[in-house]
């Protein structure tokens, strides 16, 4: 196998997909699934109106307009298959992206596969969407459930929080390669490389289901971490791979990561 490689395509394809993979051929999975059918309404807003001057036709003030995010809630059937196919091939770390109310829902999906959960992390973000109806408070983070294969876990976080705190890139431009968002839930580069930081190791394998515009796969190339993916979308799939492709080519002149290591919280 190539260092990286996107394929075009579902992951739950029985031929072409997940079931392609061996049983423990990958060292972790992490994934941003798609959320709850509440979080696929017209709710879902994709321009934020408090963030910054002019961009792209957006004023400083804007009433932010209403969009669905364009592909399906996910369903308890696709969450049930996805989780016994991730806890089958991840040697160590599963990690899945959800809405706090999944949480549960996706604990007993991996512990079904059998995988075993290990905590919920959470991804604070300090720019997230306010509550617009001003009823009720407004969502400023998203959990992340951490699974482990059978037996021992570790990571390189030592004993620290769980906690991850990261603007969203909602019209920012990414330091990295100066290009604007491509997909509705990106995750910010940022992210993507403290978490891969924290619970993969350099030379590892790492497996994104829902790959989206590829940031999980950049974020490996600049780690030194190998990857596989699906995404079904042709769009997303063509951009991400150049984006994968471009981190590859760039290499990681600029950014120094804290080596990997092993802690204990207490002697």
């Amino acid at each position: 196998m190539s260092d990286h490689v996107l394929r075009l395509g579902d992951c739950l394809d029985p031929v072409t997909g997940l079931a392609s993979l061996p049983d423990k051929s990958v060292d972790h999975v992490i994934c941003d699934p798609p959320y709850e059918a509440e979080a696929h309404t017209l709710q879902r807003r994709t321009l934020q109106f408090f963030q910054g001057p002019r961009r792209a036709g957006v004023e400083k003030g804007a009433t932010p307009k209403e969009k669905p995010v364009g592909f399906d809630a996910i369903t308890e059937d696709l969450r049930s298959a996805v989780a016994l196919e991730i806890a089958r091939v991840a040697r160590r770390w599963s990690l899945a992206f959800c809405q706090a109310e999944a949480v549960g829902k996706w604990k007993d999906a991996l512990e079904a596969g059998p995988a075993r959960h290990r905590r919920a992390a959470i991804w604070v973000k300090p720019n997230g969407q306010p509550q617009l109806t001003g009823d009720r408070p407004g969502m400023g983070y998203e959990s992340i459930v951490c699974a482990h294969a059978i037996g021992k876990s570790r990571w390189n976080g030592g004993g620290k929080h769980g906690v991850y705190v990261f603007p969203t890139d909602t019209w920012m431009t990414e330091v990295n390669n100066g290009t604007m968002r491509i997909h509705p839930t990106q995750k910010p580069l940022d992210l993507m490389l403290a978490i891969i930081s924290d619970f993969t190791d350099p030379g590892e394998l790492i497996c994104d289901p829902f790959a989206g515009s590829g940031t999980t796969g950049v974020a490996c190339k600049r780690l030194g971490r190998r990857f596989v993916g699906w995404e079904k979308d042709p769009k997303f799939h063509t951009a991400a791979v150049k984006r994968i492709e471009a981190a590859r080519e760039q290499g990681d002149f600029f950014r120094r990561p804290p080596k990997p290591k092993q802690g204990k919280l207490l002697p």
